[in-house]
């Protein structure tokens, strides 16, 4: 039976519905044999949150619209939506196949293109990746549309170019674990790759769908799963890897229904070990005071400062300099953006241990373009039953609240919105996300991806607590972790115990010369639990001391908190939290 084309709409509709339920499904388990290059255990819910981005753009498109601009809408929007590592090489992925794909190539050309254009993505590609999985699919395919990909026994005499890449994306996950050294170490197959052979199988089954007269919006596409057990203790040989591997939906390794099997490091946090300087994609290290920066950069498309595909190179190589794990993808040839020509977009991620110097990047390259959606985060501090989303435009304070287990999203350029607050929580990894921000910020957003998630995974509980500015910032954090360790306070009572600590401070600022006397004012009246001091960068060290001694005097012997916010300036603001008796009764 001749299968559709990727053109087809009812196909490209159909694939990435199919494979953001499909994701959603196993998010957990390939969550959990996430460890590399960072073992903080979201290359499932990373690769699910892009593509259910992608599937939201497509289901908000016309009825109307054909198959190439559902493959644009969907490339973009998973370029703009892309979460972490694993997330930014989808989307590149899936951009290159898009590109292929509206220029007339074959299917096999296009998963060839796609493959390439991942793995140019990445400053240090390693082996066993999600990228070996592309090239493996690619390689495939081309096989089979060259007309010699044999299936096995009782299936149709070739395969399908779709189901030969969905074999060789399964090859490749079974040899990852003899690829890499912390793969090895934890007997698991790499979790990227993993979630392209869903990706691709989704496409398979769209297909056969689509071929069939099958609708997707009727629901009755069966569910696509692994038949892949995650824990491969050791490498299998080639025999092994392609035994009963025609795409179908069970074999060898199920677990009970053909779901995955749990399996990996114990809670998927398990860290491989490296120096802090080392590529983390080269040796499988990271720093323990690495945090993960990604940002958007949107430029006009006929600016002349740098040739087709340079923006991509310069900013992966200015990246590569302060981090590691750097991906850049994006760029201004493919027309994906066929709504919006003149724009063009690219998506930088990097890991790094010098956030100062990272931002740094980013500030450089807002003067070429415009730079958004500016979120950090840190690397070994994965949420437990709360997460938090905060933001603030202070950098040196990112970095802090980042380490106190904050997904910040950093006003560097453009302002952030309620948008970019919301993506975040839904990708913080949590069933619950606080959101401390002013209330400007507190709104529902409005369009595609801004809903609930697809499939059978719920969006995390999303509870909003006004935080003006940055003093309610670090009281509302400093609240969230005392809450939690409180064993007496179960989880319905953290939003109202964050929520009065933050309500019930005092709060002020001035030159550094002032900030004795209205600490003073502030402290008059009820003892003090917390003292906030937030000075700017050019507040001198000596300076900083003697108003926290000050402080803590005045206060009569209140714990008080320094941090930096890296910005210019004398300016200190001040935030002062009544112990509990008195912040019950509300602000004074």
């Amino acid at each position: 039976m001749q299968q559709p084309e990727l053109l087809d709409a009812s196909v490209v509709r159909a694939w990435v519905s199919t494979a953001a339920r499909a994701l959603a499904e196993a998010r957990a388990e390939i969550d959990r044999v996430n460890v590399f290059p960072v073992a903080d255990g979201d290359t499932g819910t990373n690769m699910y949150l892009t593509i259910r981005d992608a599937a939201a753009a497509v289901h908000a498109a016309p009825a109307d619209a054909g198959g190439a601009r559902l493959l644009r809408l969907a490339a973009r929007a998973a370029l703009r939506g892309a979460r972490g590592n694993s997330g930014v090489i989808l989307s590149e992925w899936l951009r290159g196949l898009t590109v292929a794909a509206t220029r007339g190539d074959s299917l096999a050309i296009a998963l060839d293109v796609a493959a390439r254009t991942a793995r140019h993505a990445v400053a240090h590609p390693a082996p066993g990746t999600i990228l070996t999985a592309a090239e493996s699919a690619a390689a495939a395919a081309r096989h089979a549309e060259a007309g010699g990909m044999v299936g096995p026994a009782g299936a149709a005499a070739r395969l399908s170019t779709t189901d030969a890449a969905c074999r060789g994306a399964r090859e490749a996950a079974l040899r990852s674990v003899g690829a890499l050294e912390p793969l090895r170490a934890a007997g698991v197959l790499d979790a990227g790759a993993c979630g392209l052979v869903l990706v691709l199988r989704s496409l398979a089954a769209a297909q056969r769908a689509a071929a069939e007269g099958v609708s997707e919006a009727d629901g009755s596409i069966g569910p696509v799963l692994l038949d892949i057990d995650l824990r491969g203790h050791a490498a299998p040989s080639a025999g092994e890897a392609a035994e009963g591997d025609d795409g179908s939906r069970t074999g060898r390794g199920t677990g009970p229904g053909g779901a995955l099997p749990a399996g990996g490091p114990e809670g998927g946090h398990e860290r491989s070990h490296g120096h802090p300087h080392e590529h983390p994609h080269e040796h499988g290290g990271v720093a323990t005071d690495d945090v993960e920066l990604m940002f958007l950069l949107e430029r006009s498309a006929s600016a002349a400062d740098f040739s087709p595909g340079a923006v991509a190179d310069a900013l992966r190589a200015d990246l590569d300099d302060v981090g590691s794990s750097v991906v850049v993808v994006g760029g201004a040839e493919d027309g994906t953006g066929a709504d919006d020509v003149d724009r063009s977009l690219w998506q930088a991620h990097v890991h790094t241990a010098d956030l100062d110097a990272a931002l740094g990047v980013a500030r450089r390259w807002a003067s070429r373009g415009a730079v958004s959606r500016v979120s950090v985060r840190h690397l070994a501090v994965p949420p437990d039953r709360w997460a938090v989303v905060v933001t603030t435009a202070a950098p040196a304070l990112a970095a802090e609240l980042a380490r106190g287990g904050a997904v910040v999203v950093l006003d560097l350029d453009v302002p952030p919105t309620a948008a970019d607050l919301v993506a975040a929580a839904v990708g913080a990894g949590a069933p619950r996300v606080l959101v401390l921000a002013p209330e400007a910020l507190q709104t529902d957003p409005v369009g595609p991806g801004a809903g609930a998630a697809d499939g059978p995974e719920a969006a995390p509980e999303i509870v909003r607590v006004v935080a003006p500015g940055d003093v309610h910032v670090v009281a509302g954090m400093s609240a969230l972790a005392a809450t939690l360790d409180d064993p007496r306070e179960q989880d319905a009572g953290v939003p109202d115990a964050v929520g009065a600590v933050v309500a019930g401070l005092r709060v002020g600022g001035g030159p550094a010369v002032t900030v004795g006397a209205i600490v003073k004012r502030l402290v008059a009246g009820s003892p003090i639990a917390i003292v906030t001091l937030l000075p700017d960068d050019d507040v001198p060290d000596a300076t900083v001391e003697v108003l926290a001694s000050r402080a803590a005097a005045v206060s009569d012997g209140a714990d008080v908190v320094v941090m930096r916010t890296g910005r210019p300036g004398d300016h200190v603001a001040i935030g002062v939290e009544p112990l509990a008796v008195d912040a019950a009764e509300g602000p004074a």
